[in-house]
């Protein structure tokens, strides 16, 4: 049997040493495993909103409008613009006489940036958003206009 140096035996010991801590980084880097997990995704409750003409109309003219805007989500959003498919009313009395909700028109709105945080209100003026047509019939005369806009916006964060 061959008698191994003391040299070759620390060089051999530390070569298993560095071999052993090479393979418990390794080791530790190649750690593998799955798991699976579920998230329920909450829902979205639309906006609501009402605005009416800040001064009065008449054929021809246009006004501001007060937009009131109610956010019943659990999350602040930013109302980014509203569009022409508003449904507008006419008061009872001056539709009976004649007075329809098409003499009133509603004028896109693009760039807003009004933020509504979560479960609450605000209004805003918006000036120049709606205008009565120029053949608006006289029964139109001293009626009031209730809008419900259609709006587009986004969530923002908290």
């Amino acid at each position: 049997m061959r008698n191994v140096s003391q040299r070759t035996a620390v060089i051999t010991l530390v070569a298993v040493i560095v071999a052993g801590i090479a393979s418990v980084a390794w080791a530790a880097w190649s750690v593998t495993g799955t798991a699976t997990g579920t998230a329920k995704a909450g829902s979205v409750t639309a906006l609501q909103a009402k605005a009416a003409p800040q001064s009065d109309l008449y054929p021809g003219a246009k006004a501001t409008i007060v937009v009131s805007v109610t956010n019943p989500n659990d999350f602040a959003v930013e109302v980014q613009s509203f569009t022409s498919g508003a449904a507008v009313q006419v008061d009872a009395e001056h539709l009976a006489d004649g007075c329809t909700a098409s003499s009133v028109v509603v004028i896109d709105q693009n760039a807003l940036a009004q933020r509504v945080d979560a479960g609450d209100t605000e209004q805003f003026t918006v000036p120049d958003a709606v205008v009565m047509k120029k053949n608006a019939p006289e029964a139109c005369q001293g009626a009031s206009f209730e809008i419900t806009l259609a709006l587009a916006g986004v969530t923002l964060p908290d």
